[in-house]
């Protein structure tokens, strides 16, 4: 048997992923509802999401989404929303074509000639940082303009402290990026175009609570793990309310300090690292704005001065009448979030009639935390853990829903194969 630690959306694939190949797992929550960060709420008859705000209707979405009966909830926006940069006092349209880069009042004739120089531009360079790496191949201009804003908002963070190597090289080989990240762009601009943002109903949150149906007693809620004892051959898991229960593998999908805290008594030093790696905090506020905007929302341009990081147009999006989520904070101003409800929400309030021109209504403020992916995963570099231990978490392979189905299909496919070769589950 197969013990999972975490019952979000990592934790939930890997284990559904499991007992469709035949293996028998066990999954231990420590929260009432499965999910993590992917929750939604009801507010006065709208869905806010807690978490993410949409996902990509990819064909491994779709197939999960089948697989627990789903489909009839699925609710999908146009394939066409535009999605915007607040730059230089106006709201400017995002260009995701090479038809839009040429059109768009976003970058001056000189930084779209710049953008256009990037094939000619070398790979990433040993030690380098997302920020000077984007920068070197795309220019300043484009950088603060648009790069930066998107890609710094995927992780809250700055990307002036993300190595490549640990935020991006991953991402460039899976995309078979080797030397031009532009012209691989608009190549995949297309199949982006076929797979439309889609939510649920209820709200993404239907999802893990879905496949949680799906497993029935092999999913344990509100049953936090309080050890990991390592046996000669496999674990021990000790969870409030169950005992202990020997398992042939261990797989943390809990978040870093919850799994440092696990491994401390046994592996103190490469708990510690684990422990020291960053996450940055977002104040998510949902704002209600009766508007005619249409498009997935804004991202901010470097050099605003908003508190304000993003702004996802839910109504635009889902049909969620007057519905717009505002993310501040992040390591933008990491003491954000522990301001109280109604500084931030007065914040928002504020910035959103700035750059859209219309009033709105704060309804609700929550929180959520996002992998730094900076210069703290120096210290992952030379662990070693145990062959039966295994991480599955937006901290240790790419982030976003579909990056999660990933490494959930893939790190099951590897445990069910030594299971069928009768081999350890390593």
């Amino acid at each position: 048997m197969i013990g999972i630690v975490g019952g979000g959306i990592s934790g939930l694939v890997l284990a559904h992923e499991l007992r469709r190949l035949g293996v028998d797992v066990t999954v231990w929550e420590a929260a009432s509802v499965p999910g993590g960060v992917m929750r939604s709420e009801l507010h006065g008859g709208l869905v806010l999401e807690l978490g993410p705000q949409r996902a990509r209707l990819t064909g491994p979405f779709r197939d999960l989404v089948e697989s627990v009966g789903l489909s009839e909830e699925l609710v999908t926006a146009s394939k066409d929303l535009p999605l915007y940069v607040y730059h230089r006092g106006q709201l400017r349209r995002a260009p995701l074509s090479f038809s839009q880069a040429v059109t768009t009042d976003l970058l001056s004739l000189w930084a779209k000639a710049r953008v256009l120089a990037e094939p000619f531009t070398a790979g990433p360079r040993a030690g380098e940082l997302v920020g000077p790496f984007l920068r070197r191949k795309f220019g300043g201009a484009a950088y603060r303009a648009l790069l930066g804003p998107l890609y710094g908002g995927l992780y809250a963070s700055d990307p002036d402290r993300m190595p490549v190597k640990h935020a991006l090289q991953r991402t460039l080989a899976e995309l078979g990026v080797r030397r031009s990240i532009l012209w691989r762009m608009f190549r995949s601009a297309g199949r982006a175009a076929e797979s439309p943002p889609c939510s649920f109903r209820q709200g993404l949150g239907a999802l893990p609570l879905a496949i949680a149906g799906k497993l029935g007693g092999s999913i344990r809620l509100e049953t936090p793990v309080r050890m990991l004892r390592k046996r000669r051959v496999g674990w021990e898991v000790t969870a409030d309310g169950a005992g202990s229960v020997p398992v042939d593998a261990v797989v943390l999908t809990c978040p870093s300090d919850t799994a440092a805290g696990l491994l401390g008594g046994s592996y103190p030093e490469e708990a510690g690292r684990l422990s020291a790696l960053r996450y940055n905090r977002l104040a998510l506020v949902y704002l209600k704005s009766e508007t005619k905007l249409s498009g997935l929302g804004f991202q901010v341009a470097f050099g605003e001065s908003l508190e304000t990081r993003g702004v996802t147009w839910n109504d635009s999006l889902f049909g969620r009448p007057g519905l717009h989520t505002a993310y501040l904070g992040g390591m933008k101003n990491s003491e954000l979030p522990d301001w109280d409800d109604g500084r931030i929400a007065e914040i928002a309030c504020k910035e959103f009639e700035v750059v859209t021109g219309h009033p709105a209504e704060a309804l609700h403020v929550s929180r959520t935390r996002i992998p730094a992916w900076d210069e703290t995963w120096d210290g992952l570099e030379g662990v070693e853990w145990p062959p039966d231990l295994h991480f599955c978490s937006n901290y240790t392979a790419r982030p976003g829903i579909l990056g999660r189905i990933t490494e959930g299909k893939r790190l099951a496919a590897t445990l069910a194969t030594a299971y069928a070769t009768g081999s350890r589950p390593v």
